[in-house]
């Protein structure tokens, strides 16, 4: 069974400009527990819907382009074996929107609109994407 978590409004002013802020590099970042609190406090809303008693990490990253559909996955382990390994859950958080055009998160038969300080969290190997969006 899928589950979907839509939370608004999460964070006070300081944390979403922190997160808006934050130089995330290019592609994917792996960090360990305790390496950022901001972005942990995302864990921390993540772990009262889903277990994360057993992560050893998280990756996260800024999505500049539109992935297209994709699954949330170990891309090294994918890459070396074609095989799938999934987060236990995955989010998107939607720190500032703005004049955004697009950037609805959507799978099959869901979609969900960009909203300031929105966070979606849902269950591991859900095929999803993020429209694309200008703004």
């Amino acid at each position: 069974m899928k589950k979907f978590v839509i939370l608004d409004d999460v964070f006070d002013g300081a944390t979403v400009a922190a997160i808006a802020a934050f130089d995330y590099g290019e592609g994917e970042q792996w960090y360990e527990l305790g390496s950022n609190p901001v972005h942990e406090k995302i864990l921390d809303l993540c772990g009262q819907h889903f277990d994360l008693g057993s992560i050893a990490g998280y990756e996260m990253w800024r999505n500049d382009t539109n992935p297209g559909w994709h699954v949330d996955k170990d891309e090294l382990m994918f890459e070396a074996r074609k095989e799938y390994v999934f987060p236990q859950c995955s989010a998107v958080y939607y720190a500032r929107v703005g004049r955004m055009a697009g950037g609805e998160f959507f799978t099959d038969d869901l979609r969900y609109f960009p909203r300031a300080n929105r966070l979606v969290m849902f269950s591991p190997g859900l095929f999803h994407g993020v429209s694309a969006y200008a703004g």
